[in-house]
């Protein structure tokens, strides 16, 4: 187990270090990877949601789950921190990168719902890194912030099983109103989304 720690280390790390400050806009896929991880992202987690099992539905939507809540912090940093970017100092949204927040977010999640993709995910997560910082959208060290605020908030919400949504297992309980006229809304097993303690 240390060893494959050290080898998930090794891989989330090495490619931002070496990747170079300096912008590369030749390298087709560092732009490939600027242009589609999103769309990467997205589609893969579609894919769960639509052929998987409720297994899958629930494990990609509290993937999305921290996601959102990755991307909403790396928001929020760039707003209070005002670093520029590399390729445009007048720019003052480079810290922390919000694409290396997400990739590596989406990576934990991937992991947590099958370990043999885990590899893969990493990987294409590291890559996302390595990608901002080529083609001098990022910093190393603004792309190495946003991977550990990403893990670190994937994480938390896989631990909690997610902030705002939630695996069918652990969802609401049912509501009624105050004359027992039952007006619930079981999932049972089902994901669902729980905002201010009320099932939807």
């Amino acid at each position: 187990m240390p060893r494959a720690l050290a080898a998930v280390l090794l891989l989330v790390m090495c490619p931002p270090l070496l990747a170079s400050d300096e912008p590369v806009k030749a390298d087709p896929v560092a732009r490939w990877l600027n242009d589609h991880s999103h769309e990467v992202m997205q589609g893969t987690l579609g894919l769960m949601a639509l052929v998987g099992n409720h297994k899958a539905v629930d494990d990609a939507l509290v993937t999305v789950d921290a996601m959102v809540i990755s991307l909403a912090a790396a928001e929020g940093l760039k707003l209070v921190i005002d670093q520029p970017r590399p390729r445009d100092p007048s720019a003052t949204d480079g810290f922390p990168s919000s694409h290396a927040t997400t990739a590596f977010a989406f990576a934990s999640g991937i992991d947590d719902w099958r370990s043999d993709w885990g590899p893969y995910a990493w990987a294409f997560a590291a890559g996302v890194g390595w990608a901002r910082v080529e083609e001098g959208y990022h910093t190393t060290e603004q792309v190495l912030a946003g991977a550990a605020l990403g893990l670190w908030i994937a994480g938390a919400s896989l631990e909690k099983d997610g902030f705002i949504i939630h695996r069918g297992e652990n969802a609401a309980p049912r509501l009624t109103s105050e004359d027992d006229t039952d007006l619930s809304c079981e999932f049972e097993g089902r994901p669902s989304v729980v905002l201010w303690k009320q099932s939807w």
